[in-house]
């Protein structure tokens, strides 16, 4: 027997409130390992509810569109290892290990894009006089600190040794920058120091003959102290007097400085 509108709304809603508890627990999962375990859960359940829906008599006027709310059921699990894997990178492009709240982050948005992909395909095919997806589909998550994250300008977050006379003024017309002085290799710096984009900072202190490093990147790590994306690394090819003081002009083109790029520090 044919449902009525009012019934088939109904039997929506009851997939919808079936959904939602297992949609919850992947949104909520503390691990990776409660996350996948929560996820098969949810891929289950969607399973299960289209099986139901599968015995279904439509109303009249939805008979050609409970077919296609049934394809987009079936679509859930396809659109779930497509958005998996695009979010299972385990480390960053500047090759660090991802951070647990980012792997989170990104997974369950992957499976939440796929939930309401699901929905809006269903919304979709029932038209507007019916209605899916409000009940079970989650807000969207918040980023985590890291993304997008900078800086305070100025910003000397590491030093080592005693104190000299020496100083570097820079001028920064490029990206956010990473500067590092040191008297031979960058991963044993003297100071560094954040300047950001069209800012200006100055780096006093500075003791003996050095090299001058820079790295630039997005989404700084403000507790480790570095670029977790799109890293790039340089040198001033001119060794500089520690008794002068120094004026740095960086750009993305040009600037009063010569560099070459160096392997990543």
């Amino acid at each position: 027997m044919a449902l009525s509108v009012p019934m088939y709304q109904r039997a929506l809603t009851n997939v919808e409130k079936v959904l939602k508890p297992y949609v919850a627990r992947v949104m909520n999962a503390p691990t990776i390992a409660a996350f996948d375990a929560s996820r098969a859960q949810l891929a289950g359940a969607v399973v299960l509810e289209r099986s139901e829906l599968v015995k279904i008599t439509p109303p009249r006027g939805l008979v050609s569109a409970h077919p296609q709310v049934l394809d987009a059921f079936d679509a859930y699990a396809g659109n779930v290892a497509t958005e998996l894997s695009k979010a299972g990178e385990t480390k960053t492009s500047c090759g660090l290990p991802k951070a647990l709240d980012v792997r989170l982050y990104e997974a369950k948005s992957g499976v939440r894009f796929a939930f309401a992909e699901l929905a809006q395909d269903v919304q979709k095919s029932i038209g507007k006089g019916v209605k899916f997806g409000a009940l079970s589909v989650p807000a969207k998550l918040a980023q985590p600190a890291v993304f997008g994250g900078r800086g305070e300008n100025g910003d000397v977050f590491q030093r080592s040794g005693s104190r000299g006379s020496g100083s570097l003024r820079i001028t920064n017309a490029g990206s956010d920058i990473v500067v590092v002085v040191t008297p031979n290799s960058p991963r044993k710096p003297q100071a560094s120091i954040y300047v950001r984009a069209n800012k200006t900072a100055t780096l006093n202190g500075i003791r003996g003959d050095y090299w001058v490093y820079y790295k630039t990147g997005t989404n700084w790590d403000a507790k480790n102290h570095r670029f977790t994306e799109n890293c790039s690394y340089a040198k001033l090819d001119r060794f500089l007097d520690g008794s002068y003081s120094w004026t740095l002009t960086l750009k993305s083109v040009a600037g009063n400085t010569s560099e070459s790029e160096t392997e990543a520090f």
